[in-house]
């Protein structure tokens, strides 16, 4: 529960694959906090990018 306490106001990250800062709001911080996430390091953009590559390289194994 120590990281509940580390939940602040919504706070501003930098993006690591394209260097824009993204809002990390309070609601999102409880979300990740409630499923143990780490907080992101990609903003939400960065984030439907790599998740649609992954995606389609999961759809090639067979």
């Amino acid at each position: 529960m120590e990281r509940l306490e580390k939940i602040t106001m919504d706070k501003n990250l930098k993006c690591k694959d394209c260097g824009a800062e993204f809002v990390f709001t309070e609601g999102e911080q409880k979300f990740y906090t409630e499923k143990n996430f780490p907080d992101p390091i990609r903003c939400p953009e960065c984030r439907k990018v790599k998740k649609s590559k992954s995606n389609g390289k999961n759809n090639n194994k067979q």
